[in-house]
C-alpha cells in the first residue's frame, strides 16, 4: 500500500534528487558539527596537548577526521601564537559556521520537499475524484455519500498527515543515522556495538504499538465515513426532519456515532501517547547504559571525557532521526488505513465500460431498438422481455404505477446500466458498441428533481458546454419561459443559485434544467416526470417549455399525471416490468384497461 502512494512522487523524482543531494550536505555539516565539539572541549579541559598536537601537521585527506585534525592543528597555532581565548573563538566559530550550513542545506531540501508533498496529495485527491466521477450509477447509488465524501475528504487529508509527510523521514532520516554511525564507529567502535544490542528492545515495543495502532484506525475511519453520512442526510432531509419534528430522533442517531466515534478517537490518541513514551524512556535506559560503560572506558584510559562526550552528542544526534522513524512508522500504519479506504474506492469496479474497438455516434438517424429486454438490479428481474422501437422524431409516453420499470428503461438507454438479458440497438448498432461520450452527447435527460450545482444561472444553463456564448444562453432560457425571472434576480445570468437552487422556486429550478437541455440542443430527449412536482401555474409554464423542447426530437417522456401525454405518438404502459397495453391515447380509452382506470383515478382527483 505504501509503495502504491510512492508511485504518485514518481513524477518528481528530478526535485526528488535535489531533495536527497541537499538533505545530504545537510546531513553531513550537521553531522560536523557535534562531531567537532571534541577540539572545542580538548582546548577547555586538556590545553597541554597543544604544544603535542604541533609537533606534526595533519596530511590532506578527504575525511571528517582530517577536518578535526586541521583545527586542532590551527587552534594551537593560535593558543600560542595569539592567544588561548583566540583559539577557543577559532573553533566556536569553525563550528557555529558547520551549522549554519547544515541549517541552509536543511532550508532548501524543505523547498523541494513540500513542493513534492503537495503535489502528491494534489495528484491523489485528483485520481480519487476522477475515479469517482467514473464509476457506475450503480456504484454510487448504493453506497452512503457521507462516506465517499469522507474518503476523498479526510482519508486524503489523513494520507497527506500521516504517510506522505513521512517521506522526508524515509530519505533525510536513514542518511542521519547511517553518516552518524560511521562516525560513531570510527570513534569507538565497542561503545557502538554495546548501544546497538541494547537499543532494539525499545524499538520491538514501538513497532507492536504501531500495529496496534493501525487496527484501531482503520474502525475510526470507518466511523467517520458514517457520521459523515448522517449530516449529509440531515441536510438533504431537514425539511422533513422538521416538519416530523424529528430533531430529537435523529439527533440521537448522531449522537450514538459521534459518541463511538469520540471514544475510538480517544483510544487511538491514548495508544498513539505511548510511543514516545516508551521511545523516550527507551531512549534514556539506552543512553544510562552508555555513560556507565563509556564512563568505565575513560577510568580505563581507553577514550577521553572530551571524547566521550562528543561521542554522546553523536549519540543524541543519533536518537533524533531514529525516534523520527518510529513514529514515521507508526504514522504510516495509522495513514495505511485510511490509504485503503481510498484505494478501495479507486479499484472499484466499472461495470459500465466502452468496447477496445467503440466507434463514435455523431447522429440519430432512424430508431432505438429494445430487443427482448430484461433486467436486474440484484437478483430478482425488473424488466421482462421488452420489445420495444421509439422511431426518430415521435413522442413517446411511459405511464404506470410506481416501480414498474419506467425509470430503469430511461437508465438502460442512457446506458447507466446494461441489460441483463437482450440488447438495446441505436440506429441498428448494439448501445454497446458506442463511445459513451459520444452516445451521451445524443440525449439530455430533465428529471422531477432538478439537478442543480450551487454556481450562477449562466454556468448550469451551460453546464457540460465550455464553449458556449451568453447569447446562446439567453435564447435557450427564452425558450425555457426562464428569461423573464433571471433578469429579475439580483445579478441577472450571474446570480448564484445556492446549493442545489436552493434559493430558487420548485418551478424555476426546473426551467432552468430544461434551458440546459434546449441549449444542448440532442436529437434524444428522456423527461422523467418533469413536472409531477409542481404546482399547477408552475406546471403549465414548464409544460409550455417542453413543448417547445420536444419539437422535432424524439422524446421519451415519463409522465404521472396522464394530461400531459395525452398528444404522444404512443403510450406504453408497463406494469411490474412488462408492456401491458400500447396505443395512443384515444385508443386506450376505448380499452377497459389500466391506462383507462388511471386515467379515470385522476379525473376524479381533479
Amino acid at each position: 500500500m505504501y509503495l502504491r502512494i510512492l508511485k504518485y512522487a514518481k513524477p518528481y523524482w528530478g526535485k526528488g534528487s535535489f531533495y536527497t543531494l541537499f538533505t545530504l550536505f545537510s546531513v553531513v555539516f550537521t553531522t560536523l558539527t557535534f562531531y567537532m565539539l571534541q577540539p572545542v572541549l580538548e582546548m577547555l579541559f586538556n590545553p597541554e596537548k597543544q604544544a603535542a598536537i604541533l609537533q606534526k601537521a595533519p596530511h590532506f585527506a578527504l575525511s571528517a577526521d582530517y577536518l578535526k585534525q586541521w583545527v586542532q592543528y590551527e587552534s594551537a597555532s593560535l593558543s600560542i601564537s595569539v592567544s588561548k581565548s583566540a583559539a577557543l573563538l577559532y573553533v566556536t566559530m569553525i563550528v557555529v559556521s558547520l551549522n549554519l550550513l547544515g541549517n541552509i542545506f536543511k532550508f532548501l531540501s524543505n523547498r523541494y520537499l513540500g513542493t513534492i508533498r503537495t503535489k502528491v496529495v494534489e495528484d491523489i485527491r485528483e485520481s480519487v475524484y476522477t475515479r469517482l466521477v467514473s464509476l457506475d450509477v450503480a456504484y454510487v447509488e448504493n453506497q452512503r455519500k457521507g462516506d465517499i465524501v469522507s474518503r476523498v475528504t479526510s482519508d486524503v487529508t489523513e494520507v497527506e498527515n500521516s504517510v506522505v509527510i513521512t517521506f522526508e523521514s524515509i530519505i533525510r532520516d536513514p542518511l542521519y543515522v547511517v553518516y552518524t554511525l560511521v562516525m560513531m564507529i570510527s570513534m569507538s567502535w565497542q561503545l557502538t556495538l554495546f548501544i546497538f544490542i541494547v537499543l532494539p528492545i525499545s524499538s520491538i515495543l514501538i513497532s507492536r504499538i504501531s500495529k496496534v495502532l493501525k487496527r484501531n484506525a482503520t474502525d475510526t475511519q470507518n466511523t467517520y465515513g458514517y457520521l459523515m453520512s448522517i449530516v449529509d442526510e440531515t441536510l438533504s432531509g431537514i425539511r422533513i426532519i422538521k416538519a416530523f419534528n424529528a430533531e430529537s430522533y435523529i439527533k440521537k442517531i448522531f449522537d450514538v456515532s459521534n459518541q463511538r466515534y469520540s471514544r475510538l478517537t480517544r483510544i487511538q490518541w491514548h495508544k498513539k501517547a505511548l510511543v514516545p513514551v516508551f521511545s523516550e524512556s527507551g531512549m534514556v535506559f539506552v543512553v544510562g547504559l552508555t555513560l556507565w560503560y563509556g564512563g568505565n572506558k575513560v577510568y580505563g584510559g581507553e577514550m577521553t571525557a572530551p571524547e566521550l562526550f562528543a561521542y554522546l552528542s553523536m549519540f543524541f544526534l543519533l536518537s533524533r532521526p531514529a525516534k523520527s522513524l518510529s513514529q514515521a512508522f507508526g504514522n504510516i500504519y495509522k495513514g495505511l488505513a485510511s490509504a485503503e479506504r481510498i484505494f478501495e474506492l479507486m479499484d472499484s469496479e466499472i461495470k459500465i465500460q466502452e468496447a477496445p474497438n467503440a466507434i463514435e455516434k455523431s447522429s440519430f438517424d432512424s430508431e432505438i431498438r429494445l430487443n427482448n429486454v430484461s433486467f436486474s438490479y440484484i437478483n430478482d428481474f425488473v424488466l421482462h422481455d421488452l420489445n420495444i422501437v421509439f422511431q426518430k422524431g415521435k413522442i413517446y409516453a411511459l405511464v404506470g404505477p410506481s416501480g414498474s420499470g419506467k425509470s430503469t428503461m430511461a437508465e438502460l438507454i442512457l446506458r447507466f446500466y446494461d441489460p441483463t438479458l437482450g440488447q438495446i440497438l441505436i440506429d441498428g448498432q448494439d448501445l454497446r458498441n458506442f463511445k459513451l461520450d459520444s452516445l451521451r452527447s445524443l440525449t439530455a435527460v430533465v428529471t422531477q428533481e432538478a439537478i442543480l450545482f450551487n454556481d450562477t444561472i449562466y454556468n448550469n444553463i451551460a453546464f457540460g458546454m465550455p464553449n458556449v456564448t451568453l447569447d446562446e444562453v439567453i435564447i435557450a432560457a427564452k425558450a425555457a419561459n426562464a428569461h423573464d425571472f433571471i433578469i429579475e434576480s439580483e445579478e441577472g445570468y450571474q446570480t448564484k443559485i445556492g446549493d442545489r437552487g436552493g434559493l430558487l422556486s420548485g418551478g424555476q429550478r426546473q426551467r432552468l434544467s430544461i434551458a440546459r437541455a434546449i441549449l444542448k440542443n440532442p436529437p434524444i430527449l428522456i423527461l422523467d416526470e418533469a413536472t409531477s412536482a409542481l404546482d399547477t401555474s408552475s406546471e403549465k409554464i414548464v409544460q409550455d417549455a417542453l413543448y417547445k423542447l420536444m419539437a422535432n426530437r424524439t422524446s421519451i417522456v415519463i409522465a404521472h399525471r396522464l394530461s400531459t401525454i395525452q398528444e404522444a405518438d404512443e403510450i406504453l404502459v408497463l406494469d411490474k416490468g412488462k408492456i401491458v397495453e400500447r396505443g395512443t391515447h384515444s385508443d386506450l380509452l376505448r380499452t377497459d384497461g389500466m391506462y383507462k382506470s388511471l386515467y379515470n383515478m385522476q379525473q376524479l382527483e381533479v
